[in-house]
């Protein structure tokens, strides 16, 4: 008799198995079905201690993200040309400057030429993990992508901690019918 029953028992269970994985197979399917699921990278401008967020953007491996500055001291124009990497970092390729001074490499990459009084340096392939600097409104002109600007330096909060870094992230779109 005991038998009977733990065979009856086991029969139940089993059923009860089969049943929920058909179901969740199902759900699972029908999931697939509807939506698009992608990983995608995010740029993204935070403050270095709270975290809040001033700036998203989507990007993609080969996306040239610029920073265009004035110089603090020398007061001048400084650009830097990054490339965005599959493993989320930032490779800086170029340096654009019009002369040396306090605080400007000289000795980054090989200096390509000169273009209508412009030192370029090229070459340089220093890979970020992320960017952290003290924000200034007057020193920082503008960030852009794939030139474009995204961002003004005067809509960056003035003498904060930032942080640039870029991630990966799961995207669920639903499919268009």
């Amino acid at each position: 008799m005991n038998d009977k029953l733990s065979e009856k028992k086991q029969f139940i269970a089993s059923s009860h198995l089969k049943i929920y994985l058909l179901t969740l197979s199902l759900l699972t399917a029908v999931f697939f079905l509807l939506f698009d699921i992608s990983i995608t990278q995010r740029l993204y401008i935070v403050n270095q201690k709270t975290n809040e967020v001033y700036l998203t953007a989507d990007v993609s491996p080969g996306d040239k993200l610029t920073y265009g500055w004035i110089h603090s001291l020398e007061q001048i124009p400084w650009i830097e040309d990054y490339h965005v990497l599959e493993n989320n970092h930032l490779m800086l390729d170029r340096i654009t400057l019009v002369g040396f001074g306090a605080g400007i490499p000289h000795n980054k990459g090989k200096v390509t030429r000169i273009d209508d009084g412009r030192i370029i340096m090229e070459e340089i392939k220093e890979d970020f993990e992320e960017i952290l600097w003290i924000h200034s409104q007057t020193a920082t002109q503008y960030i852009g992508l794939n030139d474009q600007r995204i961002i003004e330096g005067r809509d960056l909060p003035h003498h904060e901690l930032l942080k640039l870094r870029i991630e990966k992230r799961l995207k669920i779109c639903r499919r268009s019918q």
